[in-house]
Formats: structure tokens, sequence, C-alpha cells
């Protein structure tokens, strides 16, 4: 018998908010009911003084996508093969930080949040694995919108209702 003791589970309200409109790709991050910034923009504000050259790098590595496109060779390939979770910066480029997206097409981004990679695999790090199961929800969320048609992609636009009802399950951890 399964024993749901050590879950809490909490539903929160998460907006797909539009960052940046371009030609090649559109950039969204999600933001919490609620909450002042995106997910983007904490991860930025976190760490933009400390890891100055690795925001640096991934900012660039954004430009690249903006540019080109976000095809997944810009990307690590995260999460499960089930989803769309990536992460940035690629393997062409190193840094101490791992920042989480959704690819949800070549030309439609949600940008996570992220933070220091200090493990082998992020779900070793609690702060990290939080960020891949926020974004793992989402992509849920979305793709079963999108199998109703209520949510739609169309050019770089994600169209339709881009307030999302995720569970945030908090659970001990079990070793």
């Amino acid at each position: 018998m399964f024993s749901f003791a050590n879950k809490n589970e909490m539903e929160k309200n998460i907006l797909i908010e539009l960052l940046e409109t371009g030609e090649n790709v559109s950039l969204y991050s999600p933001k919490y009911e609620g909450e002042e910034y995106t997910e983007f923009e904490k991860f930025l504000l976190k760490y933009k003084d400390t890891h100055t050259k690795d925001v640096q790098i991934l900012i660039k590595r954004i430009d690249i996508i903006k540019q080109n496109g976000a095809e997944d060779r810009y990307f690590r390939y995260e999460g499960t093969t089930k989803d769309r979770v990536m992460a940035l910066p690629s393997h062409l480029d190193t840094t101490n930080l791992r920042l989480y997206c959704l690819n949800i097409s070549h030309k439609v981004l949600i940008l996570g949040n992220g933070g220091i990679k200090t493990t082998k695999t992020y779900q070793e790090d609690n702060n990290l694995h939080k960020a891949v199961q926020v974004l793992q929800k989402i992509d849920i969320e979305i793709k079963r919108l999108q199998n109703k048609h209520i949510v739609t992609i169309s050019g770089t636009n994600l169209n339709g209702p881009l307030t999302l009802t995720i569970n945030e399950e908090l659970e001990e951890e079990q070793l």
C-alpha cells in the first residue's frame, strides 16, 4: 500500500509570461501568481553579481538562439525522454550555472530557473531538481492543452490561456 503521509500537495497558478518576441523565436518565462518576477528574472537577479561571467555566457547563448531559433544543438538534454526540458549552456560552453528551459518548439522557448551545478546530476541538488520539476509539470500541462487545441503555436507565438495550475509537491528527502 502506498502512503502519501510525506507529501504535501499545493496547487500553484503560473502565468507563462512573454519576455521577448522575435522573428526566429519568442522567449517566455513562468511567473508564479502574486510574485513580482518571472523564474528567469529571479535567476538573473540571484546570480548576476556573484557569477557575472557565467551569466554573460548564458546571455550570449540566448542571443544566438534569438538569432537562429531554439535548435536542439544549442542545449543540453535534461529531464526525461518524455519532456522538452533542456539546459543552458550547451556542451560548447562551460559554466558553473545551469539554466533550465522548455523548448516547446524551435520558435517558442520558455526560460525557467536554475542554479549552481556542483553535483553530477541535477537530481542530486534540491534547487536544480525543483527547477526541472516545475518545468516538467508546466510541459505536461501545455501538452494537455495543446492536445485539446486550447493552446496553440502560431509562428513564434504561444496562443491561448497562458495561466496554468500545477501541483507543487513538497516531498521529504527519500534516501
